[in-house]
């Protein structure tokens, strides 16, 4: 496989190193942040999550305008709905501490809707058209994960992001030094100060005395950090947000043979980031707890501790059209097909980060703490992102007992490989060819199956029980520690729902959801020259563990 060109923060052509990992990974967006916004989830109303999802050849449900809009020809009456969405999530990381929280709740309504009846003839033809408007929450980014680990000195200086800062500075452009600064001869790499949001956390990290320029060597070190340093680094990510999809559908029954459907769907965008890495320096090799350079000479100063945080904004919209096909070959048996098309996004996105540090003086100086913030990059108007999402593929089938029971299986195709970037902002390193590049090696289909169950052991009152699993969207799990990447994932589901009267029902839903993540590095230098990595932190595996619950309140009428 070739080398993997976007699974790095930004490459600079004249530089034989690349840098990285989740604590710098913020500045533009990624391959994985294109692919985590295209990765759906079933929602919808409680009777669909409580079978898991598989409704693709059933219908009379709100969530078939999202889901296979054929299913709008199986109503008979008209309905409105609303499903409030209980959403919590859970993170645990394999051998660290707990550092802040790594639970993250909320409260939502996670579908509301309506289907109008609007045509009925008894006699052969179109037996009946529905016509339906809802809003539908297909993805939910409301998760937590923190943790901190220990690095211990045992005779070799444990790695820093400190290391990477200054290997970022020492490696610009035709192999020059970078300086914060201005340079009076004249070179380039002078003056960058803010110029690069690529460069901003190492610039932040100059500013609180983690690297200076060694003035006998002229390269880029750590300063206030020493090299018999232990270190406990710290890691708290912060994601809230959701996709929204407003469906208009319309469905026609054919002679109860056929049913057919189509949905515009458009869909708004919102994901708020905070990613906190701070580092916390102890030097338990003397007695005096004091910091000590590579030439064994005591640092003028000292860093207590180290934060580093980023703040990411993105907000959008987009957009997609749905077909499907339901048929009934026998009176029990349906067959359904649905295809989406891919998604037409348009984002927007800005971009901060910030210090905080505690400096201890080892002179006459005082220590002092302090906080340092950067601009606000935006990326907007003509300097937006733009990308077209997978397209999906589904196929369903169920069997319908009478009016006892209903088992119901899905299976749905996914091209993560299919991908494009169609819009970047200007400045940026990558282009749209290294993006469909990196997508074609990178990435894969994924294959999700899903089954559910409704039992009815009274007229007016159903069991639901359902599941599902999908396959990792990476070809080759181990190339992608830049990021917390979703691969596989399972879920079960449970439900109940009752016929209060006539014309209101009322369902209650439970979703299990287990979402396995890539390995991944908090930061690393590698040389691509050698093959190896120069610094890193170490790999580290973070999975995810979400609940739902959902119910839903229908008017049938």
């Amino acid at each position: 496989m070739s080398l993997n060109i976007i699974y790095a923060q930004t490459i600079n052509p004249y530089q034989s190193y690349r840098f990285g990992g989740l604590a710098l990974n913020q500045d533009i967006m990624m391959a994985w942040d294109f692919s985590e916004l295209s990765r759906m989830q079933n929602f919808g109303t409680a009777r669909v999550m409580g079978m898991g999802g598989a409704f693709v050849s059933l219908g009379a449900d709100l969530t078939s305008m999202s889901l296979n809009p054929a299913g709008l020809g199986m109503y008979r009456r008209s309905e409105f709905a609303i499903t409030p969405l209980v959403a919590v999530s859970h993170a645990e990381t394999a051998n660290t501490a707990s550092w802040a929280s790594n639970n993250k709740g909320r409260f939502t309504v996670g579908n509301i809707g309506a289907a109008i009846n609007v045509y009925e003839n008894a006699s052969k033809g179109v037996t009946s058209i529905t016509f339906g408007m809802g809003l539908n929450r297909i993805a939910d980014f409301n998760t937590r994960y923190s943790y901190s680990s220990e690095a211990e000195f045992n005779g070799t200086p444990v790695a820093s992001i400190a290391d990477i800062f200054a290997g970022m500075f020492n490696r610009g452009e035709g192999g020059q030094i970078i300086y914060p600064q201005p340079q009076p001869d004249g070179n380039p790499n002078g003056r960058l100060d803010y110029a690069n949001p690529y460069f901003w956390p190492a610039v932040l990290g100059y500013k609180n005395a983690m690297t200076h320029v060694n003035p006998t060597s002229g390269s880029w070190e750590r300063d206030a950090i020493g090299n018999n340093a232990s270190i406990r680094r710290s890691v708290d990510v912060q994601n809230v947000g959701s996709i929204n999809e407003f469906d208009v559908s319309f469905g026609m029954n054919i002679n109860n043979l056929v049913y057919v459907g189509a949905t515009l769907g458009i869909q708004s965008v919102h994901k708020r980031s905070d990613v906190v890495y701070g580092e916390d320096y102890g030097y338990f090799d003397n007695p005096e707890g004091l910091a000590y350079g590579p030439d064994g000479k005591l640092r003028p100063a000292q860093l207590g501790y180290a934060d580093l945080w980023q703040r990411t904004e993105l907000d959008g919209s987009g957009f997609n059209f749905k077909l499907g096909v339901v048929v009934r070959p026998t009176k029990g048996l349906r067959l359904g097909m649905a295809f989406h098309t891919p998604t037409f996004y348009s984002l927007e996105r800005s971009y901060r980060a910030g210090t905080d540090y505690r400096l201890l003086s080892n002179e006459d100086s005082p220590s002092f703490e302090d906080r340092i913030e950067s601009p606000i990059q935006y990326d907007e108007d003509g300097n937006s992102w733009e990308f077209i999402s997978p397209s999906r593929l589904m196929f369903g089938a169920s069997y319908t007992f009478g009016k006892y029971a209903v088992v119901s299986v899905d299976y749905e195709r996914d091209w993560y490989n299919g991908i494009r970037v169609k819009n970047t902002p200007r400045d940026i390193d990558f282009s749209k060819e290294d993006y469909k590049l990196d997508f074609k090696e990178n990435f894969c289909g994924t294959n999700s199956i899903r089954a559910g169950i409704e039992v009815k052991p009274l007229p007016i009152f159903a069991l639901r029980a359902g599941g599902g699993y999908t396959s990792s969207m990476l070809r080759d799990e181990e190339l992608a520690y830049e990021f917390p990447q979703s691969t596989t994932s399972y879920y079960f589901t449970a439900g109940a729902g009752v016929n209060i009267t006539k014309n209101i029902v009322f369902d209650l839903a439970y979703q299990y959801l287990s979402q396995q993540q890539s390995q991944y590095r908090l930061f690393y230098s590698y040389d691509q020259a050698v093959g190896d990595f120069v610094a890193e932190s170490g790999l580290y595996d973070t999975s995810l563990t979400r609940h739902f619950i959902s119910m839903t309140i229908g008017f049938r009428f």
